[in-house]
Order: C-alpha cells, then sequence, then structure tokens
C-alpha cells in the first residue's frame, strides 16, 4: 500500500516503512509493517500564522509513519542536528536511557524521497509513586523545514495515538507558549519532579483521561521496557 501526499504543486507517492526493530519495540515485533491507517496519513499544507514551525508560503510534502529499525540512525543523525550534542545530558534522558519507548508511539515523518525530516517519541514513566504516564521527546524538525508544520503534525499524532492507546496522560519538558495549543501546561505538575535539573515552569502535563494527574507527586521515574546490548545507543 502507497499513501498519495500532496503538496501546493504536486502529488508524490511514499511508500511505508519497514516494520519496527523487536529490541527496540515491541508493537511489529512479528515483522509486520508500522504504518497508520491511510486516513491517518497526513498533508503538509501551509498552517495557522501563530505556530512556530507552520505558515510556510509553500509547504513540502510529508508522511508520517510508525519508526522503523531503518530509521534508527537518521534519526540520532537529525536529533544532532537538530538539538546539539547537549541532548544528551538533559534530564529527560535519564528517563529515556537504556528503555524501548511505548508499545505504538514513535514516529518519523518522510519526505517525498523517504528521507526523515522529523521524529517524535513517548516513553513509559511513573509519577513518583503513583500511577503511569507518559513522556514525550525529542520532537525534532529537520532545520531547514521547521516551517512545514511537521513539528506539529508529529505532536498531534502522537497525542491522538496515545489517547486511542488508553494513555491517561502525557508529560514534557518544553516552551509553554508552543506546547499549549495542544493542550499542554504546567498546571498540573507543581507536584512533580525531573530526576535531574530542569526548569520547573517547563514541566508541562496533557490529561487524556480526566482526573490522570489527580494526587501525582514526587519525582517521575522511568518506567518502560529495558533494552540490551548495542540497541542501547539508539533510543535517545
Amino acid at each position: 500500500m502507497e499513501y498519495l501526499i500532496k503538496s501546493a504543486n504536486a502529488a508524490t507517492q511514499i511508500a511505508p516503512s519497514s516494520g519496527p526493530s523487536a529490541e527496540l519495540f515491541s508493537a511489529g515485533e512479528n515483522g509486520s509493517t508500522a504504518v497508520l491507517a491511510p486516513s491517518l496519513a497526513l498533508r503538509a499544507q501551509a498552517g495557522s500564522r501563530s505556530a512556530p514551525d507552520e505558515g510556510a508560503a509553500q509547504a513540502p510534502a510529508f508522511v508520517i509513519v510508525g519508526e522503523a529499525v531503518d530509521d534508527v540512525i537518521a534519526r540520532e543523525i537529525l536529533l544532532d542536528r537538530a538539538m546539539g550534542p547537549n541532548r544528551r545530558k538533559k534530564s529527560s534522558e535519564k528517563l529515556r536511557r537504556g528503555r524501548r519507548p511505548s508499545e505504538g508511539l514513535a514516529f518519523v515523518a518522510r519526505d517525498p524521497s523517504g528521507a526523515v525530516v522529523g521524529t517524535v517519541r513517548l516513553w513509559d514513566v511513573r509519577l513518583g509513586e503513583g500511577g503511569p504516564a507518559l513522556l514525550l521527546g525529542p520532537l525534532a524538525v529537520e532545520p531547514g523545514l521547521k516551517s512545514g508544520g511537521i513539528g506539529s503534525a508529529l505532536m498531534r499524532h502522537a497525542v491522538a495515538e496515545a489517547a486511542r492507546l488508553g494513555h491517561g496522560a502525557v508529560l514534557l519538558v518544553g516552551d509553554a507558549p508552543y506546547y499549549g495549543r495542544f493542550g499542554f501546561s504546567a498546571d498540573l505538575t507543581g507536584t512533580l519532579a525531573m530526576p535531574g535539573p530542569y526548569e520547573r515552569h517547563r514541566l508541562l502535563a496533557l490529561e487524556l483521561k480526566d482526573g490522570a494527574l489527580d494526587g501525582a507527586k514526587g519525582t517521575i521515574k522511568a518506567a518502560g521496557r529495558k533494552i540490551k546490548g548495542q540497541a542501547q545507543g539508539f533510543v535517545a
């Protein structure tokens, strides 16, 4: 199956990626193709002027698919270009290191050539001594394409899929003016803390189920399944 994704002046067919790695993900471990339903294939169009990563006069075509094992190296290179080498020193990394992304919640955006131009993952965490939640990040887009709406599309799709899979809440560390338009705020994170240095006002959350963060307090802990061997180098 191929998805037809249209830009402002062209139509391009983009083949879906191969299935995800059994070591990194449990979804698709049988080798099945990890792609979205055709109805969820996204068009990159010029978006709202208020959105930092939207509003390009002529947005590129892209499609969002489930991350595959063949995407891992390209994703790491993209993250280095977009975020720099210091990304591995962030507090969020302590919750991701040596863990698998949450099942079915790792996505990439591809351009018409099939190249990875955007990435987002969500990770299983535990809220102190309380219940489970997801930690979103990193969200990154190819630096030259930041005005194409790719980041917004990745965010909306990631949140929608997390809700569809039954998760109760998503947390992230980021800028409230940007993530606030997706429903994230610091209003529900005042009694939570990251396991390392961070700016409290940048710890944001979104409830996917009413009351999911009621009573949540303490330091956020990693809860995702551990990985082994060389794959540990590709889960940042």
